[in-house]
């Protein structure tokens, strides 16, 4: 990192980690965040980098962020009158901060998630054979007894 990253990074450090991580979790985009601090992402990323547990605590800080996020989903949609002109706008921020809550935070993703699986026996019997061939050697032929008492 050169002089001019070291002078922006002590900048970033000035303002504090605490307050960085509450503007996050208050609302603010890292977009946002990073335009007001006068940092790129890879400065970003480096400053995460730079103290011992705070990239585990910038993630802390986005989980934290999705509730902001749901919770204002949740205002917006009962705030909202029908009779309102605002409906469309407000249907595009509800939807706009689910999105974000589920990116933020797995627990809010309400996405239905498919699971496929596509099973062939012609392999499964062949996987079997080469298994048992693996396992026994040779096969020996031959007739079942029954041996059950008379």
């Amino acid at each position: 990192m050169g002089a001019i990253g070291d002078a922006k990074i002590a900048e970033v450090n000035k303002v504090g980690e605490d307050e960085l991580f509450n503007r996050l979790t208050t609302g603010t985009t890292l977009t946002d965040l990073l335009k007001e601090i006068g940092i790129g992402y890879k400065l970003w990323a480096k400053w995460l980098d730079s103290a011992e547990g705070r990239r585990q605590r910038y993630a802390e800080a986005q989980e934290q962020a999705a509730h902001f996020f749901a919770s204002r989903a949740v205002m917006t949609a009962v705030n909202t009158h029908v009779e309102d002109n605002t409906i469309n706008s407000a249907r595009l921020q509800v939807d706009t901060d689910k999105w974000m809550a589920a990116k933020l935070n797995a627990q809010y993703d309400t996405r239905h998630k498919e699971v496929a699986v596509n099973i062939s026996v012609g392999d499964l019997h062949a996987e079997a054979a080469a298994l048992l061939r693996e396992v026994s050697g040779d096969v020996i032929e031959g007739e079942a007894e029954d041996v059950s008492d008379v």
